[in-house]
């Protein structure tokens, strides 16, 4: 354990002395699986993570169905009207439509729906409210927008935020507190990129979180999503989400198979969604460049990352 943490404190070390690639993020991260920081800009700059938001909102309906022993892949949700109508990211779900947990997490994840979020909050929301029956006021309020939603949707949103709030600090996510599940602009929506590392750690840990984030794409009924993170077209890379607004800049969590093993890169504010895949990539392969050329080479394969000149992310929206 000793020897361990010495290790990792040699390389540690080893890549502050460096200088990494310039960026136009203003925040990112780099940390092994097992949270290990490796790297970092700014990490605990406290900034608005747009999407990366869903990834607690996913990881919480997970967390509830265990709390509560639900079984996930049993739940079905029914569209409500309100969901329809929020704006931005969209996977375009019907009103009254009825899908299972599992297909709505995909609806989250993949083209990144808002209207999933609101879905799956509303619901979860409900069952807290009615199981816990008690009255709960949550330190913090939901977004919302004058007249948007009643009041018995206002307690449902209220209670799942607050919930998303709670695996948050029981994540040891302390800087991070968030006040809707899908990630819109908010001043009172904030992380930084060390707890969005830890959370994204938390969120690959569940099988079917990691199974659908790795998706490219997935169709059900009459749908058909495909997944907003291009970087999954590429070796050796997975998940986790995209997100992007105009306050929050161009933001991305991934999860890599490096030389390392599995490393998780969060990035926070970049100009705009292509140099976010191209300056996580390039983050990626100079952190295993520079590893295998400080440490003896018999310790560690030789890097398997590509070179990102020459690779093409083409942008058709905001995501």
């Amino acid at each position: 354990m000793n020897e361990n943490k010495s290790l990792h404190t040699k390389r540690q070390s080893a890549l502050s002395l460096l200088n990494p690639p310039q960026t136009t993020a203003l925040s990112w991260c780099i940390v092994t699986q097992i949270g290990d920081e490796l790297v970092s800009k700014s990490p605990s700059l406290k900034l608005e993570v747009a999407s990366l938001t869903k990834i607690m909102t996913a990881y919480t309906a997970i967390q509830l169905c265990e709390d509560l022993n639900l079984d996930y892949n049993e739940i079905n949700i029914r569209i409500p009207r309100i969901a329809t109508q929020i704006g931005g990211t969209s996977a375009f779900l019907r009103r009254d439509d009825i899908l299972s947990l599992v297909e709505l997490l995909y609806a989250l994840m993949l083209p990144s729906g808002n209207d999933a979020a609101i879905s799956i909050a509303l619901h979860f929301g409900s069952i807290l409210n009615t199981q816990r029956k008690q009255k709960i006021v949550s330190y913090i309020t939901c977004d919302t927008i004058q007249g948007f939603y009643d009041d018995t949707q206002m307690s449902n949103m209220n209670r799942f935020v607050r919930q998303m709030n709670e695996n948050a600090m029981k994540l040891g996510m302390r800087d991070s507190q968030f006040s809707n599940p899908h990630g819109l602009s908010s001043k009172a929506n904030k992380s930084t990129a060390s707890d969005m590392c830890r959370m994204s750690s938390a969120y690959l840990k569940i099988p079917i979180l990691k199974q659908i984030c790795n998706s490219r794409s997935f169709s059900c009924r009459n749908y058909e999503w495909f997944n907003t993170n291009q970087l999954l077209h590429f070796e050796n890379y997975n998940g986790i989400k995209t997100g992007i607004t105009p306050n929050a800049g161009a933001c991305l969590a991934v999860s890599y198979e490096s030389v390392l093993g599995s490393i998780i890169v969060v990035l926070i504010g970049a100009k705009d969604q292509k140099r976010r895949f191209e300056e996580t990539d390039k983050l990626i392969n100079w952190v295993s460049r520079e590893y295998s050329l400080y440490f003896n080479k018999t310790m560690y394969p030789p890097p398997r990352t590509a070179s990102s000149k020459g690779r093409s992310f083409i942008i058709k929206k905001q995501v």
